[in-house]
């Protein structure tokens, strides 16, 4: 993807004719991805109410380990907002874009709390209205639970269908993916030229940054359980694994291997919590999908406000939960987050060509988070410091 920004915004430095050509190829590439993301993470959060590891059996420690990572997606998007907002102040930035800004939030807590729930389903997902669809899948997810056992299955086996075939599209769409991205690209560097290469790197730079100062905190947080040295030592494997392979899941194994046998923590913390926060806990996506909003808002010229930067930290920390396990999947199920704040189709394309290269850093700063919550919420906190030598 990023040799394809590159050879796209190279053509378009050199033959900017050549953009009004190029451009529709990438736009049509980009609403492949936007048409599929919708009811990709509806279905994702139905079938994750729905899977065993939230039945009542899992009591005390599933509930813990949960409170964690919603408390520290919450921490991650909060943090990356207020560092981004800093570092992108000296970002280079283009023109005044013209594109409208997004929609005032509402003030009154009773207007924001009535339009929770969509009145109309099929607009909300229209409009990309993407807290009103979280919300309404919940529900649907906790009232498929409800149904009589056949009835249930049935309902789950056609949303396990659908989803497995809308991230075949997507799937399809990332084959093809540097060909879009060049499209755009050709198209972001007529409309903002030079800004856009020295942006791109800026973005880079200040996104590491921002995941540097979150992973420190995960650091400082398990020190304040166990000795801080011989865990971090412990995990080193598993972080190198997971930088090369750029999966948390293909990297679980030797997680698992890892936690048993070097850090030694209990069972349940190496049966349940480990593979759960593998499964759901995706750390870095609250910094990518906050701070690539704040980047591309600065980049355009559009204004955003505190308040619409506070409505989608909450959001963030909800997909990140409903990401299907794919490249990039952080950013792309949070397209109608964007397109809600009026941000253009290229700049997210930009954003997405670069996190090929924060990938391996978000992905090994994903592992780390995961031991973190399943040493955190291990009720023998003692041994686990004692052992991991």
């Amino acid at each position: 993807m990023l040799a394809g920004l590159a050879a796209g915004m190279t053509i378009g430095f050199l033959l900017p004719a050549a953009a009004p050509w190029l451009e529709p190829i990438g736009v049509l590439w980009f609403n492949a991805l936007r048409m599929v993301v919708i009811p990709i993470v509806a279905a994702q959060l139905i079938l994750g109410i729905n899977s065993k590891m939230t039945e009542r059996d899992v009591g005390t420690l599933g509930a813990k380990v949960f409170a964690w990572m919603v408390g520290l997606l919450l921490f991650c998007g909060t943090m990356t907002a207020f560092t981004t907002s800093f570092l992108f102040q000296f970002a280079p930035a283009g023109a005044p874009s013209g594109l409208k800004p997004p929609a005032p939030i509402a003030a009154n807590f009773g207007d924001w709390f009535a339009a929770l729930l969509p009145s109309n389903l099929f607009q909300a997902a229209a409009e990309g209205k993407l807290i009103q669809l979280i919300f309404a899948s919940i529900l649907f997810g906790f009232a498929v639970r409800r149904l009589a056992d056949d009835r249930r299955a049935a309902v789950l086996t056609v949303i396990e269908a659908t989803n497995e075939a809308m991230l075949t599209i997507i799937r399809w769409a990332l084959v093809i993916a540097p060909l879009g991205i060049g499209a755009m690209g050709c198209g972001l560097a007529v409309k903002l030229g030079k800004t856009a290469v020295g942006a791109f790197a800026f973005y880079i730079v200040a996104f590491s940054a921002a995941v540097a100062f979150n992973v420190i905190f995960i650091y400082i947080l398990v020190a304040t359980r166990v000795k801080l040295w011989p865990w971090a030592k412990a995990i080193v494997p598993a972080q190198a694994l997971a930088f090369g392979s750029l999966s948390s899941l293909g990297t679980l194994p030797l997680m698992i291997d890892i936690a048993r046998d070097k850090l030694k923590l209990p069972e349940p913390a190496v049966r349940f919590s480990l593979p759960l926060a593998v499964t759901l806990f995706r750390y870095s996506t609250p910094a990518a999908q906050v701070g690539g909003a704040i980047f591309i808002a600065h980049l355009y010229n559009i204004p955003i406000t505190p308040m619409h930067i506070a409505s989608l930290i909450p959001v963030s920390a909800l997909l990140s939960l409903s990401a299907p396990g794919i490249p990039s999947s952080g950013l792309l199920v949070a397209l109608p987050a964007f397109q809600q704040l009026g941000l253009p189709p290229e700049g997210l394309a930009l954003l997405l060509a670069a996190d090929a290269i924060p990938d391996m850093f978000k992905t090994s700063v994903n592992v780390t988070a995961h031991f973190a919550v399943a040493t955190i919420t291990s009720s023998v906190h003692s041994k686990v410091g004692g052992s991991a030598v």
